[in-house]
């Protein structure tokens, strides 16, 4: 078991410091210039004409619940993470000394590891380029702003924190659903990614996941009842809530059940196609 253990955390070691020292990973730095621009910069704009600072999680809760960058987020840690699972060359290697089981467990962990750096960069970010203030309380330059500035109510800054977090859940419990949620949904792209990979030995596990982004920006956008069917509407944290009235659109633990079902689901299909995986055949690929 503890040589088991200590295989698993060397695969994952072994793949996220190749991750994280790609130069690839400077597309991460562009991603976060344009959050900047988009989301931080109009909600800091709006606190400096309502005379008060943001508390400095409001950009983040944003940024997690912007369709627009809810589409570039996953899209981009996709690109970073378009080399793997690597299944030629000296992963071979790694498989057959370690097992596949315990590869694959590794793999998986690095995956969780990645994703939380990922993520608490965006997090991290976000808060250093707020310039806001310590709190746990929304903040009157975000709860009160459409009331004092009525005519900007409509405005694409003003549905960057919209009435349905603010006027029903805590900003900490709206900061932990956000950062919760995006990480179950890379992580369902990941597994997905690397499903089709392993099961068919070819690059299309990249092409299979920016379907499934798609399909979710489409029915989300017309605001449909099947948006509820892909991840990206059961990321959005806004969505599940009314503007007004407490009761739920669709209550966030069935996102999380939903979350949890599929990952089960692409994670044992990833344990099954990998006994089935013949060296060669992946080999030959590379």
């Amino acid at each position: 078991m503890r040589k088991d253990i200590k295989q698993i955390f060397s695969v994952a070691k072994t793949e996220f410091i190749g991750w994280i020292t790609n130069p690839r990973i400077i597309i991460l730095g562009v991603l976060l210039i344009f959050i900047k621009t988009l989301a931080i910069e109009p909600l800091a704009g709006r606190a400096e004409k309502f005379g008060e600072q943001l508390v400095f999680f409001e950009p983040f809760i944003a940024v997690g619940n912007s369709g627009v960058l809810a589409l570039f987020i996953p899209c981009v840690f996709l690109v970073l993470l378009s080399d793997y699972p690597k299944l030629h060359g000296n992963a071979l290697f790694f498989i057959s000394r370690t097992g596949k089981r315990n590869w694959l467990l590794g793999e998986i962990l690095f995956l969780a590891a990645a994703i939380f750096t990922f993520l608490f960069i965006i997090l991290l970010s976000s808060i250093l380029f707020s310039g806001g203030r310590f709190g746990t309380q929304w903040s009157d330059a975000v709860t009160k702003y459409n009331a004092r500035f009525p005519h900007e109510a409509h405005n694409f800054d003003s549905q960057l924190l919209p009435s349905n977090l603010y006027n029903q859940i805590p900003m900490i419990t709206a900061v932990v659903q956000t950062f919760v949620l995006m990480g179950l949904y890379l992580l369902l792209l990941s597994l997905i990614m690397y499903a089709v990979k392993i099961i068919f030995n070819n690059s299309f596990g990249l092409a299979a996941a920016a379907a499934v982004i798609g399909l979710g920006v489409v029915t989300t956008s017309l605001d449909s009842a099947a948006m509820w069917s892909f991840p990206m509407a059961n990321t959005i944290v806004w969505l599940h809530y009314e503007e007004i009235l407490r009761e739920p659109v669709y209550p966030v633990w069935c996102s999380f059940a939903y979350f949890a079902a599929l990952i089960a689901v692409f994670a044992a299909l990833c344990f099954g196609a990998l006994k089935k995986l013949r060296f060669t055949e992946s080999s030959e690929q590379g």
